[in-house]
């Protein structure tokens, strides 16, 4: 399940746009980052940050006006993704290491490492899909859910989302699809069964 509510996700979208116009923040440099300070032993996401400090040290490039708290939450975001791959593995409290396919992720992406990446992995699907829920009552944008949701009945493509990717919107808006797709099916397999579809199916 997704770690941050909708507001705190548009918060983390703010910072991770601002990350982006520094060449070592974009998403694929800091899962590498992660990445590799795991790969040296058990480490924490405040070892992450050293490293992520001592990495612009050397580039001579500034830190970014971020709050190191919101930094932090980021690379906890990306941490999780790494997880959810199965490339990371937690070890005593919030200590953790990498795993056998983490290192052979690492020799194959030295450049960088994305969702787009992590999507060859069964275990990260998984984790995609069970995130593809609707989101709760208050969630500022549930008529982008109802609009990804409507999307599918009408026949659409996930790929006909119409926002920008990596926005919250987008991420809305593909909820919606999935979450139409799996009534879909659940009704569709229910039918099979001859039973009646679940309760709240439309």
């Amino acid at each position: 399940m997704r770690a941050y509510s909708c507001l705190s996700a548009a918060r983390d979208y703010r910072s991770a746009m601002e990350l982006s116009e520094y060449p070592l923040f974009n998403r694929p440099a800091l899962m590498l980052t992660v990445l590799n300070s795991a790969s040296r032993g058990e480490t924490t996401l405040e070892d992450c940050l050293h490293r992520l400090r001592a990495d612009l040290a050397r580039a001579n490039e500034p830190m970014p006006p971020v709050d190191p708290e919101d930094l932090l939450a980021h690379l906890g975001d990306l941490k999780n993704r790494l997880m959810e791959a199965a490339l990371l593995t937690s070890t005593e409290g919030e200590r953790f290491i990498v795993t056998r396919r983490g290192r052979e992720l690492l020799a194959e992406h030295p450049a960088g490492i994305d969702e787009s990446v992590l999507m060859q992995f069964p275990e990260f699907r998984a984790f995609i899909q069970r995130s593809a829920r609707r989101p709760p009552p208050e969630d500022p944008r549930s008529d982008q859910y109802d609009e990804g949701y409507a999307a599918h009945e009408a026949g659409s493509s996930l790929v006909d989302n119409p926002y920008p990717p990596d926005t919250i919107d987008h991420l809305a808006w593909e909820n919606g699809w999935f979450e139409a797709r799996d009534e879909e099916a659940e009704h569709e397999r229910a039918t099979w069964r001859g039973q009646p579809p679940l309760p709240g199916a439309r």
